[in-house]
């Protein structure tokens, strides 16, 4: 029976195939555009290290003056000082790993000459950085704790860079500049896809950082620093502080330094903030932290949170999915009137059917079959519609970069997987159902006794 009524089911499709062109039209269109921002939404939103987001927190201390406002969320709040920073990182506490960042920039360069120096930002950051966000390395590794505590010129590059500059080989253990200070490199990075940028606070897509060196270094160095300065209990203009002495920054109330803890478990949590709890007090001693503690805005605050918020702030998206399912309901509207117009016309054979004794269940799985391969064939083309649509959205996006970033680094984000073309095929054949429901109930309540008799 399922094959007489899948046979009748193609022929109907066949029969009228002006509007059977115009039904799967209504689908694809919107459904292509529905699946085009449902994709840049999904791929946009997945939160990076997901296996083990809930566990890297960012710490956020207040350590702000008196009259300073209540902060009332944490994305308002500042970073922390090099004061805290360094002194957490000392701390016996519960964290199984903590790191701090800020970012610098600079020109790489090496012998060959024929090799063009690479003006570019690099992540400033200690050991843990690397075992905390499972950074992939494709040669070598991350500098050791002792190379981070002598200042050691060593570097990690980034397999782009790697690439640029060394022409892809195994780099490690070679020599190049950063201006003029000499590094060696020690590892290389494999490819490192992040949804968003998370550890620099800038959540930004598309945009890796080219290598990354120690802090110590760096400061020996005095690498310029390219931060947020919030500065606090100082005559100092904080917006100086970027080129200001390195000992006045570093021993000043300035926050500016991305801090990040690795707790596991609710348990080690609360351990970890006792521990920062009596850190702070005992700061309060030498005049720091004067805020009371009921007022102190102190966040930690894990990715999930934080990316929770981040997206919900994404007001683009918020407009593009509304105008998505708008449009994708008018299309099915017209959907609606398109199937009811092709399966009216079928009134006088269906009356004929069941005069001969058909049942109105097997005249609504016929149809219900038709609308089926309808919704597949829609799905297909709404499929490779939302293909281009994201090409389209990824041009724009390069356009407004003023092509600052570069394709291959988008291109995840404008990335149809098979969990979102999966999902197109439901919707397209959900959607061709919930619109086929009307007509097939109409032409499955005609009275055969009226048509009949017209013949």
């Amino acid at each position: 029976m399922f094959s007489y009524n899948l046979k009748l089911a193609v022929k109907s499709i066949k029969d009228r195939p002006s509007l059977t062109v115009l039904m799967v039209a209504a689908i694809a269109v919107g459904l292509g555009l529905f699946m085009t921002v449902i994709t840049m939404a999904h791929q946009s939103e997945n939160i990076p290290l997901s296996y083990k987001s809930e566990n890297l927190y960012l710490i956020q201390l207040d350590n702000r003056e008196v009259d300073a406002e209540d902060v009332p969320i944490q994305a308002r709040m500042i970073d922390m000082t090099y004061q805290d920073s360094s002194n957490l990182m000392a701390l016996n506490t519960a964290a199984k790993e903590q790191t701090y960042t800020f970012t610098t920039n600079g020109i790489l360069n090496v012998e060959d000459e024929n090799i063009q120096p690479l003006r570019s930002r690099l992540t400033v950051t200690t050991q843990g950085f690397f075992s905390m966000f499972d950074t992939p390395f494709l040669y070598g590794q991350a500098w050791s704790k002792q190379e981070d505590k002598n200042g050691d010129a060593v570097i990690v590059l980034s397999k782009e860079t790697n690439e640029y500059l060394f022409g892809g080989i195994n780099s490690v253990g070679k020599q190049m500049r950063i201006d003029t200070r000499v590094l060696t490199v020690i590892g290389v990075m494999d490819n490192w896809y992040l949804t968003r940028k998370f550890y620099n606070r800038s959540y930004r897509q598309g945009n890796p950082d080219q290598a990354y060196i120690p802090s110590s270094f760096a400061f020996k160095s005095n690498l310029p620093r390219m931060a947020g300065f919030d500065c606090w209990s100082t005559t100092k203009n904080s917006r100086e502080f970027g080129n200001v002495r390195l000992d006045e920054l570093l021993n000043s109330e300035c926050a500016w330094l991305t801090f990040w803890a690795e707790i596991e478990g609710k348990s080690k949590l609360e351990e970890y903030k006792s521990s920062v709890n009596q850190y702070i007090e005992n700061q309060k001693s030498f005049g720091r932290f004067p805020r009371a503690k009921e007022k102190m805005n102190d966040y930690f605050t894990n990715i999930n949170e934080q990316l929770t918020f981040v997206n919900s702030r994404n007001s683009t998206m918020g407009f593009l999915k509304t105008v998505a399912y708008m449009f994708f309901a008018v299309c099915l509207l017209n959907a609606v009137s398109i199937l009811l117009a092709k399966f009216m016309r079928r009134t006088k054979e269906v009356s004929l059917r069941r005069a001969l004794g058909a049942k109105k269940s097997a005249i609504m799985f016929q149809h219900l079959l038709e609308v089926v391969i309808i919704g597949l064939m829609g799905g297909a083309v709404g499929v490779v519609l939302s293909y281009f649509g994201l090409q389209g959205m990824m041009s724009i996006r390069l356009y407004a970069s003023d092509y600052m970033l570069k394709a291959k680094d988008l291109i995840p984000y404008y990335h149809l997987d098979w969990q979102m073309i999966s999902l197109a095929f439901l919707v397209a054949i959900f959607s061709t159902i919930l619109v086929a429901l009307y007509p097939i109930w109409r032409i499955c309540n005609v009275s055969p006794a009226s048509q009949l008799k017209a013949q």
